[in-house]
């Protein structure tokens, strides 16, 4: 079962009056404006034409709702908005005359300012730093099981080298083999993170490779740089 939300409501005096701010001053774009009656229309906004969001004007139609409008959240932070260029929309809202409320600054997620629409909703405009994942190391030490199939498996295990070298995730796969054991195999693997190394675990090659019984392994060692 699939779930997400579509919308969100922005309480608003006026549809015209929004659809320019929210427009022309943020560069938002205008999804749908539909009739529905005299009074009351269906008009969606959203940071662009290929998101999966939108912000749904709903016009105040009584006192009640009206108390509401530029007050949704009794002055707390209402909405967030994710950029991938901070200081140019920065600009964007300077030479629009956007009210700033917090100055940028940064924080331990990215960089953030705070920032007044036409109702007085306050929204956080944000660049998120970039989380770097670390990478994945495991060396594993493997033991043919019978030594008849030493080439066998040699030769197996550079097939697997092959198709692995091949994953978008993988950093390096090296085999080794021991000179005081030569049934015993040093495998030294590298993934981009820890996902990419999941991924591998369930791919057709390593699969194909397991099915064939030729090794048990000895020991795993998952490390890190030191």
């Amino acid at each position: 079962m699939n779930h997400k939300i579509s919308h969100i409501s922005i309480v608003v005096d006026d549809y015209d009056k929004a659809i320019e701010f929210y427009t022309k001053k943020l560069r938002f774009v205008l999804m749908e404006d539909t009739i529905i009656d005299k009074t009351k229309r269906w008009v969606k906004i959203a940071p662009d034409k290929k998101s999966e969001f939108s912000l749904l004007l709903a016009k105040a139609s009584n006192k009640i709702q009206k108390t509401r409008v530029g007050n949704q959240t009794g002055g707390r932070v209402f909405l967030f908005l994710n950029t991938n260029d901070f200081e140019k929309d920065y600009e964007n809202l300077l030479n629009e005359n956007v009210k700033i409320i917090r100055k940028p600054k940064i924080e331990a997620y990215g960089k953030v300012l705070v920032f007044e629409d036409c109702y007085g909703n306050l929204w956080d405009l944000i660049e998120p730093f970039e989380e770097i994942e670390e990478k994945f190391y495991l060396t594993e030490i493997l033991r043919v099981i019978k030594k008849q199939n030493i080439e066998v498996t040699k030769n197996a295990l550079i097939e697997l080298q092959k198709h692995t070298k091949n994953e978008s995730g993988n950093v390096t796969f090296e085999i080794q083999q021991s000179i005081e054991n030569e049934n015993e195999f040093i495998i030294w693997k590298c993934f981009k993170n820890k996902s990419e190394f999941k991924k591998h675990l369930d791919s057709k090659h390593l699969n194909d490779f397991m099915k064939l019984n030729l090794v048990k392994f000895i020991k795993e060692y998952t490390t890190k740089e030191a």
